[in-house]
């Protein structure tokens, strides 16, 4: 296999001077060369974007940290014609590793990239912290600072942008990946991974170690994505752990995400553990998750399709009607969840075909609230199995306040679990243990 170790083309690895170019030069040299291995190793590799190239594996050897720039006009805003980047999620399409229509790509190793967030984020007032808030929010652009990708946004949707890449890595259009073994921590205000219209994508032994209090910090955003696994992975983030998504408005044709599999996984996040579906998705189906731990989270399984914003477009609005079927979660472990282990929640205002076909065994859980399950009269929820499942209830005082999120809950608790616009309920060996 072809060797380019970033050194050989310029990198200093100091952490002080940026090495970019060096990088992007390796990575440029064994494309060129038919693909092979970009090597990081013995330092700290100071950058703004790059981008992989087809047959490229960027490998971070255990003495190796790939170091986001603390300048966010290090990381541009992307330009495509492969993919409508006006509606990348967030109104932002800035992200650190970037990769588009590529094959056989690969981010390996034993090293870590470490994104320098906090120079993202700034502390927000006392009096909004106490609403219940995230204790930051993400910085914002500097007085007077003229935002090409933010042009023509109303002032609400322009108050979601920043400088802050909104994405760590970015991934579109892409076919046999892989992500190994390498550490991602210290993200700034925005996703971890956004794996967008891909096939077979594999993320094995990956670690995330993201700030708990920095809001809209997703772990792995898989959406329209096909023949996905996610295995023997830590994620902990402030925000949702696993998302599986259909969102295809930047897709030039609507694309599915079907065939996830996601096992062996520890997940910590303050917001949802896995997480499926939002606004207007399109179809999401045959997804599997099981031997999973969800802790210390605000909600453990969420298939939550919220309203559509009444004003303006959404950063991440859809524009199909949300078709979710046939996925299962088994042997799930979840312990101080401070909301609702299981979440399923139609709103009014989302265009929902259906959702159906949700099957649920061997789920033990420990949480504040039961259970809710909530279809809309003209979408109701369709056959829905509960197998051998436990649920606990537990007082709120019973989670460490340090563990508490921006979703965590009050003292109101729902007594029973709720299950409403649902046909076809089968409660099997299922046990709801409440105070």
């Amino acid at each position: 296999m072809l060797n380019c170790p970033v050194k050989d083309y310029g990198a200093s690895g100091d952490g002080i001077h940026m090495d970019t170019h060096a990088v992007q030069a390796a990575i440029d040299a064994c494309a060129q060369n038919g693909g092979g291995r970009v090597t990081l190793e013995g330092g700290r590799f100071l950058c703004g974007m790059i981008q992989l190239k087809s047959g490229v594996e960027l490998h971070l050897e255990r003495d190796a940290v790939l170091l986001g720039s603390t300048n966010g006009l290090d990381f541009p805003e992307i330009r495509s014609d492969f993919w409508r980047v006006e509606y990348a999620p967030r109104f932002n399409c800035r992200c650190f590793i970037y990769a588009e229509n590529c094959e056989g790509i690969a981010i390996t190793g034993h090293g870590a990239i470490d994104c320098q967030g906090e120079a993202y984020i700034e502390p927000l007032p006392p009096e909004q912290v106490c609403l219940g808030l995230w204790p930051c929010r993400r910085r914002r652009f500097p007085e007077g600072f003229d935002d090409e990708g933010s042009r023509g946004l109303t002032e609400s949707q322009r108050s979601l942008c920043s400088l802050s890449p909104a994405r760590v890595v970015l991934f579109m259009g892409c076919r046999d990946v892989l992500i190994e073994d390498v550490c991602m921590r210290n993200q700034p205000a925005g996703w971890s991974y956004w794996i967008s219209d891909c096939e077979n994508v594999h993320f094995h032994r990956a670690r995330i170690d993201a700030p708990l209090c920095y809001p809209n910090n997703d772990g792995i955003h898989i959406n329209c994505s096909r023949d996905v696994t996610v295995s023997d992975c830590s994620i902990r983030c402030g925000d949702d752990g696993i998302v599986v998504r259909a969102y295809s408005a930047p897709l030039k044709a609507p694309k599915p995400s079907e065939r996830v599999t996601v096992s062996n996984c520890n997940i910590v996040s303050h917001s949802a553990g896995i997480r499926v579906g939002w606004y207007n998705d399109g179809v999401i189906q045959n997804c599997a998750f099981s031997n999973l731990t969800i802790t210390d989270s605000s909600t453990g399984i969420s298939v939550y399709l919220p309203d559509t914003p009444l004003n303006g477009r959404g950063s991440d609005e859809g524009i199909e009607d949300t078709n979710i079927q046939n996925l299962s979660f088994s042997g799930i472990l979840m312990d101080r969840i401070y909301n609702e282990p299981v979440l399923v929640r139609v709103f009014e205002r989302n265009r929902c075909e259906g959702v159906r076909d949700l099957f649920f065994s061997g789920i033990h859980a420990r949480s504040v609230h039961m259970p809710v399950l909530c279809g809309r009269e003209d979408c109701r929820l369709q056959n829905t199995f509960f197998t051998d499942c436990h649920f606990t209830q537990i007082r709120r005082d019973q989670i460490p306040d340090q563990e508490n999120g921006p979703y965590s809950s009050d003292n109101q608790y729902s007594l029973m679990p709720c299950f409403r616009c649902v046909d076809n309920l089968v409660l099997q060996g299922t046990v709801f243990h409440v105070l």
